[in-house]
């Protein structure tokens, strides 16, 4: 999309030139035109070009990046929009250290990666928990606010505060000025894509805004064909003198047949190589299906000068239901090794179900004030979150399984229905927190940030078909604490300390588990020239401990909450925007993530799966003319261990993607290609621990809107 400009004609150069003669007539010079990067206003801040120069969600607080002592990234509007980027896990890549998830696995579990470890993915500041249905649509986002590390300070909800990082999905909300845009997406593998943004103010008081997209695409995997829609309705009233209340709605559905993956052998390693475009499964396997709904209300009221509170609140509900035809290998349901040499492998019927209920609240009051050359904003806060989740999980493994299959010349048999599709799995997640939180600026130099959180965990979980009961119920201070300091106006050095702690509500466990803890420390430095140069370089370490382990000494083989973890490494995030018409996006990241002691199967010192030691990305965006604007952009990253064992390690690779576009005063058109070079690899894709998934080919797009 291109940039609206801001064209200041100065003056012209008047005046007489005089040419050998005090008579000669004057010579008039053509007006010197200044153009300037417009400046947008959001709801989430303001934005110009890529660079974001506050960010909300590190704080609560909308405070300006270059004072907050963590790592944190924005990805605003216009980077999703100019990148044509397809989807919520596309637009991450643009983030050092950061893994998102596979574009074909099912919306029933986050594979997102932050530093080596699992991230929470919030919407509006709620937790997503297994972040279901149409989790990649981009057509409501306003922008993404990534936080690298423990950050137990500010947020709960599902099984507790994030460990690993969050990403922060901040939703378009009604606007005073009308505007909208109609669109249609269409593409390889007969992408039929779609969408719409109505912003209709009713009064002045009352604002009004939906977006929406439907998605028909079929896939370069054999039988995969999708079909996701999502509709986020937003009503907003306000007095325009500091009280406003949003109401944020979301359906969201997505169906597709199950997709696994594919073993190492025979794709990565062994002596044959399979079809890279196999579907495991009978062609009429039933579809698996993901749904969520919710309804979010936001009250905001600015008290007085000093005093501002917002009340959140979110009543959600999901489900899934994935069916499979699953492998079964040498090494079980990684199934990474065949159970027969040379190719083949044991088939199991299954089928996963679980529904959800969330019901959670969130209170905030801050305060803005000074004291002589000090600045502080002071944060109190509470939330409370009560989350139900049950299901089953039927097989035809005690049965025998379904047979066994030669992945070179596969014949699969059909789909039955494994079970009796009772729920007898029951979990109830409650989580609770107050904290506070202190911002105090001295001499306009040095930025202190301090907060204390007291977080409770309670996870109760029952199998009524095993008779397994376990209760995990724990209260623990989690601090934070950092400093930044203006060496000089444009170059900012930090440093901080964090904690994280989250209950374990997916495994099944020996014993009723201790929660997961991690510990960050990091430091670095910032950059800020304005509106020309952003960036960010940092150095971390983050320390993991009570990681759910499998028992192999257990008959049942269950968990238990002894695993250690360890990342370090350095990253760097950089945008510059040398000239109005020029915009560049780079980022680089060195990961170090392992086990930290021996359990099992896994020595210590091995690495984390599905973790890449080097990744980067590099973009650049320019406006040919007031209409037209072009992209360019690679994204790489080294080969990844499949599982912690490390017996398999997927390629390394790049992409290199492409997009033009064309914008007059009420449409746009883009092209887009993705994966130009026709790069062909197998990357990690983290099923049953383990598998690979193979790149698509060369993708073509277009993308035709209109607007106003």
């Amino acid at each position: 999309m291109s940039n609206t400009y801001l064209r200041a004609a100065s003056v012209a150069l008047g005046g007489v030139f005089y040419a050998g003669s005090l008579t000669a007539e004057p010579i008039k010079l053509e007006p010197i035109i200044v153009e300037e990067t417009a400046q947008e206003e959001t709801s989430a801040g303001s934005v110009k070009g890529y660079i974001a120069p506050t960010i909300d969600s590190a704080t609560r607080t909308r405070t300006p990046v270059q004072k907050v002592p963590q790592s944190i990234s924005v990805i605003p509007r216009t980077v999703i929009e100019e990148q044509q980027a397809l989807s919520v896990s596309e637009s991450l890549r643009n983030v050092s250290g950061t893994v998102s998830n596979r574009a074909l696995s099912t919306p029933a579990s986050d594979a997102t990666r932050i530093r080596g470890f699992a991230a929470e993915q919030l919407l509006d500041g709620f937790t997503q928990y297994y972040n279901p249905a149409d989790r990649e649509s981009t057509v409501g986002i306003e922008r993404l606010e990534v936080l690298k590390g423990a950050n137990g300070v500010l947020y709960g909800g599902g099984s507790g505060t994030p460990v690993g990082g969050v990403v922060n999905i901040i939703s378009k909300r009604p606007t005073a000025e009308a505007s909208g845009e109609i669109g249609l997406k269409l593409g390889t593998d007969q992408l039929f894509q779609p969408y719409f943004d109505i912003n209709q103010p009713v009064n002045d008081q009352i604002q009004f805004r939906m977006s929406g997209e439907y998605t028909r695409s079929d896939s370069h995997v054999d039988v995969v064909q999708t079909d996701r829609y999502n509709i986020n309705p937003a009503l907003a009233f306000t007095d325009n003198d500091g009280t406003r209340l949003t109401l944020l709605g979301k359906v969201s559905r997505w169906s597709q047949p199950e997709y696994q993956g594919l073993p190492a052998t025979g794709t990565v390693a062994g002596d044959f190589s399979l079809d890279p475009d196999l579907f495991i499964g009978p062609s009429n396997i039933p579809d698996s299906t993901s749904a969520f709904q919710s309804l979010t209300a936001i009250f905001d009221h600015q008290l007085n000068d000093i005093w501002h509170f917002d009340i959140r609140a979110r009543l959600a509900s999901s489900e899934f239901d994935e069916k499979t035809q699953t492998l079964v290998g040498a090494d079980g349901f990684t199934a990474d090794v065949p159970a027969a040499a040379p190719s083949t492998w044991s088939l199991v019927n299954a089928q996963l179900f679980q529904e959800q209920v969330e019901r959670s609240l969130q209170v905030n009051a801050d305060a803005d004030f000074n004291i002589g050359d000090i600045e502080a904003t002071v944060l109190l806060g509470a939330d409370y979150s009560w989350l139900t989740d049950e299901g089953f999980i039927d097989s035809n493994i005690g049965g025998g399984g379904s047979g066994f299959v030669d992945l070179t010349n596969p014949v699969f048999p059909a789909y039955t229905t494994p079970g009796p599709g009772i729920n007898n799995q029951f979990v109830d997640n409650i989580t609770y927190g107050v904290y506070a939180q202190i911002q105090v600026t001295f001499a306009d130099r040095l930025h202190l940030l301090a907060g204390v959180r007291a977080a409770t965990v309670s996870v109760d979980f029952r199998n009524t078909s095993t008779g397994v009961s376990e209760k995990t119920r724990q209260t623990s201070l989690l601090p934070r604490i950092g400093l930044s300091f203006d060496a000089t106006k444009n170059i900012t050095f930090f440093a901080g300390y964090a904690e994280g702690m989250r209950g374990q509500p997916f495994s099944n466990f020996v014993s009723a588990p201790e929660p997961e803890r991690s510990r960050q420390m990091e430091a670095g430095v910032k950059l800020s020239y304005g509106d020309t140069l952003s960036g960010q370089l940092a150095l971390y370490q983050i320390d993991r401990s009570n990681v759910a382990v499998t028992d192999n000494t257990d008959p049942l083989f269950r968990s238990v909450a002894k695993g250690e973890q360890r990342s370090r490494g350095v990253e760097l995030d950089v945008t510059w925007q040398p000239v109005s018409s020029l915009r560049f996006l780079g980022s680089y990241a060195y990961t170090d993530a392992t086990l930290e002691n021996s359990l099992f199967s896994a020595p210590a010192g091995n690495s984390l799966p599905i973790v890449p030691e080097h990744s980067g990305r590099l973009w650049a965006q320019y406006d040919l003319s007031d209409n037209w604007s072009g992209g360019l952009g690679v994204y790489a990253q080294s080969g990844t261990y499949l599982s912690n064992n490390n017996s398999f390690k997927s390629d390394a690779y790049h992409t290199v993607d492409a997009v033009l576009s064309y914008e007059q005063d009420f449409y746009r058109l883009s092209a887009s290609l993705k994966n130009l070079t026709n790069q062909d690899y197998f990357e990690a894709y983290n099923y049953f621990g383990g598998r690979v998934s193979p790149a698509a080919g060369t993708s073509f797009y277009l993308n035709a809107s209109i607007f106003y």
